[in-house]
């Protein structure tokens, strides 16, 4: 029997594992598929529209809104998150080379792809550069994901060996080439004559698939100027960096890693959540462990179902969801809203043990933990929108999960 199941590799699935492999549990990951990471910039935003400090800010949410994730979750949790992913992200087996303010102060500036600014707390190495003045911006002539033009006035495109055929190359196809120093004194070669004066050099975010760190301080030395990535179109390169390199961590580690096996059903016995049970060929597997952590998701991960008359459900433990059973109030009418929509508000409550609570607010049933995009976040005055805070509701959350599952 394992200690833990993790149910889901997002951003929670994925760090709830990490975290609990540090804490020596035995942990068997299973996932329907590969999570949100392959669709995001692959930073880490704690509260991207936070003013003056971040950890203040932080403090009074907390305080205004006790039903935040934050709130429940408790900032040390974040705290405590945050340190052990710089230091898993550091480890050399995985050389992914995350920067942030260990002492909870600011947020990065990030150029995207359309020239504005994010404001995400952790960034991977590539995207820390971005606040140079006098950039240059480089696309790849033929590749349609990626368009300087957009990011600023000073640009160059450039034809690239790999692109040199009757499709188009994905941006791993980008990535896997920017690995080998040869592909990158080309690529410097051709950049060097469009400098014109660039105090810096962003590219899209492909500098790399295994060892973005070298591919960026390498092309940095050729070109004599700091060279900083761009996010780009999904799929994401650092997020799959990220999930990748993860993966292959749990794995040399002993997890059991089983993505692609849609859990179907919880199962308890006795007011207990003693397991899952997976689809498979010819009948479905049941898995059983001392506690559970679903970090399934919303509604566009897959953690929530909902149909055409406005209904909401939690479809393997039938956790009650806290939701809108009107459908004309799920969405505002500007799809931009730069408030999100109502809907992205709706999920499972939790208690400060994460434990997922049901209509009389006692826990659906004991080992049973949730934690990431699943929780309900209030619709209330000063909570920022979910989508500012994604990663870091992801991070606390998941720490304070498994801190909990595995206390005793």
């Amino acid at each position: 029997m394992d200690d833990l199941i993790v149910v889901g590799a997002g951003w929670a699935g994925l760090t709830a594992t990490a975290f609990a492999l540090e804490k020596g549990a035995k942990v068997r990951l299973i996932a329907q598929g590969i999570g949100s990471l392959i669709v995001t910039p692959g930073w880490i935003s704690v509260w991207d529209s936070a003013t003056g400090s971040l950890e203040e800010s932080l403090v009074r949410l907390t305080q205004q809104i006790p039903d935040h994730p934050y709130a429940l979750a408790g900032i040390d949790a974040l705290k405590s998150a945050m340190a052990a992913f710089d230091q898993l992200a550091d480890d050399k087996g995985l050389n992914l080379g995350y920067l942030s303010d260990a002492n909870f102060r600011t947020n990065f500036a990030v150029l995207t792809a359309l020239g504005v600014v994010q404001h995400p707390f952790s960034v991977p190495w590539g995207y820390a550069r971005s606040d140079q003045k006098s950039p240059l911006f480089v696309g790849f002539e033929g590749w349609r994901d990626y368009y300087p033009a957009l990011t600023g006035p000073h640009t160059a495109t450039i034809s690239l060996p790999v692109l040199d055929r009757p499709w188009d190359a994905t941006p791993t196809d980008l990535a896997r080439a920017f690995d080998d120093a040869a592909f990158r004194a080309v690529v410097a070669a051709r950049v060097k004559p469009h400098l014109d004066g660039a105090t810096s050099v962003g590219f899209p975010a492909v500098l790399g698939l295994e060892n973005p760190v070298i591919a960026t301080e390498d092309l940095s030395e050729r070109l004599g100027v700091p060279v900083f990535e761009i996010p780009t179109l999904p799929p994401s390169v650092p997020g799959t960096r990220l999930y990748n390199k993860l993966r292959r961590y749990f794995l040399d580690r002993g997890v059991r890693v089983q993505v692609g096996h849609p859990v179907v059903r919880g199962l308890v016995e006795n007011g207990r959540a003693v397991g899952v049970e997976v689809a498979a060929a010819g009948k479905p597997q049941r898995f059983y462990a001392r506690r559970i952590i679903l970090a399934t998701g919303g509604l566009y991960g897959g953690g929530l179902f909902s149909d055409d008359r406005g209904r909401i459900w939690e479809p393997l433990f039938d956790i009650p969801v806290q939701y809108d059973p009107d459908r004309s109030r799920w969405f505002n009418e500007n799809l931009l809203d730069p408030c999100g929509h109502p809907v992205h508000h709706f999920g499972v409550r939790a208690n400060h043990d994460m434990q997922p609570l049901n209509a009389g607010g006692t826990p659906v049933a004991e080992g049973l933990h949730v934690a990431g995009h699943l929780l309900a976040h209030p619709q209330l005055e000063g909570a920022p929108p979910p989508f500012e805070t994604a990663e870091g509701v992801a991070l606390a959350t998941a720490y304070r999960a498994v801190t909990c599952a595995l206390q005793d």
